[in-house]
């Protein structure tokens, strides 16, 4: 859905890509963390294509940890566990994140990339 959509407003493979691995990630922390569901919505405004992701969970303490990553000294996952990477991928293959705790319960990640078209010969 994430490249179809980045491809559909113009951006290239490779960052029709990175929309993509965004999307999963996203996706992927929903159905791992938030119990209660949620949504992936992607759009574009002004220069930017848009993915938000909205759930009804939890939230987070401290929800600039979801950027953290594993990092150096961090153990491993144990089996079953996720690798603790997504929140790190979202922030390196955007150009901009944003998450918080919403009010009434849950978390809200926006990211942002900025559309660059692709150069399509004219044949």
């Amino acid at each position: 859905m994430g490249r179809r959509f980045a491809r559909q407003v113009g951006l290239t493979a490779p960052a029709s890509a990175e929309v993509a691995v965004v999307v999963s990630e996203l996706a992927t922390n929903l159905v791992r963390h938030a119990g209660a569901g949620g949504t992936v919505e992607l759009w574009c405004e002004g220069d930017y294509l848009f993915i938000r992701s909205r759930d009804r969970g939890p939230g987070m303490t401290d929800p600039s940890r979801l950027f953290m990553g594993r990092g150096e000294g961090r153990p491993g996952p144990l089996p079953g566990e996720s690798l603790g990477e997504g929140g790190a991928a979202v922030m390196r293959l955007t150009d901009g994140v944003h998450v918080s705790n919403r009010e009434g319960g849950g978390l809200e990640v926006v990211a942002r990339k900025r559309v660059i078209l692709e150069n399509r010969r004219h044949r």
